[in-house]
């Protein structure tokens, strides 16, 4: 997928409450505002959500998702999302929730039973209370930097590196990020999303709440589960 990036005028939008209900359908997505943004890098960008829009999802941004780059959030809006104050009201409309930075200790408290969260995950940030929220919310979890290319070098981290061109790299990211995503919204269930995709396979670290990456269990001694034997049924 290419796109090209129009910017548009600086427009203010006015504060207004929207009352939802709650509904956690696979197609709906939560984009989540970054703790350390990278100065004019998006991981999905106005005209990502759009393609998405037109396939049926509903999709949520948070309210200065962009600010920190040149896009504002009447141009998400624009292409058909709809712009949420904050992040506990994302997590009671979208079942799919996607962060470029790792989710905090606060944010994963707010998680509803059953979500899915996508995001960069650090290992060495991790620690066992976080483990233990995710498994007692049954909580998915994927690391979008543990996906290997053929140089076993994680993909997302070579995007990263590859240009100081914030433009090309959002491109770049497009590219990657969507097949996953849409792998686990349009699959059947997330089984057969794990089953179909093998970045999904590689970067899932939390099934369902059951741990399922072997250098997380060994770091924070914790019990895991391989994800093959979960989701292939293996003996």
């Amino acid at each position: 997928m290419e796109f090209a990036l129009h910017y548009l005028p600086e427009e203010h939008t006015k504060e207004q409450t929207f009352f939802y209900e709650i509904n956690h359908h696979p197609t709906c997505l939560g984009l989540v505002k970054g703790d350390r943004p990278i100065p004019d890098l998006l991981l999905f960008h106005p005209q990502v959500v759009k393609a998405l829009v037109e396939r049926g999802v509903k999709v949520f941004v948070q309210r200065g998702y962009a600010d920190h780059t040149s896009m504002t959030d009447m141009d998400y809006a624009n292409v058909g999302a709809d712009i949420v104050d904050d992040f506990v009201a994302l997590t009671q409309l979208a079942k799919i929730l996607v962060k470029f930075s790792p989710f905090t200790d606060i944010e994963t408290q707010m998680l509803q039973n059953g979500q899915i969260i996508v995001s960069r995950v650090l290992p060495s940030e991790l620690d066992v209370q976080y483990i233990n929220v995710l498994a007692k919310k049954k909580i998915s979890a994927v690391a979008i930097n543990f996906i290997k290319g053929k140089d076993g070098w994680s993909v997302l981290d070579n995007i990263l590196m590859s240009s100081t061109n914030a433009e090309i790299m959002t491109q770049r990211l497009a590219h990657f990020i969507l097949p996953l995503i849409e792998s686990l919204l349009f699959s059947n269930n997330l089984r057969y999303g794990v089953q179909t995709n093998p970045a999904l396979l590689e970067s899932m670290y939390c099934y369902r709440g059951t741990l399922c990456n072997k250098m997380i269990a060994t770091q924070l001694d914790v019990m895991w589960k391989d994800i093959l034997s979960i989701c292939f049924d293996l003996n």
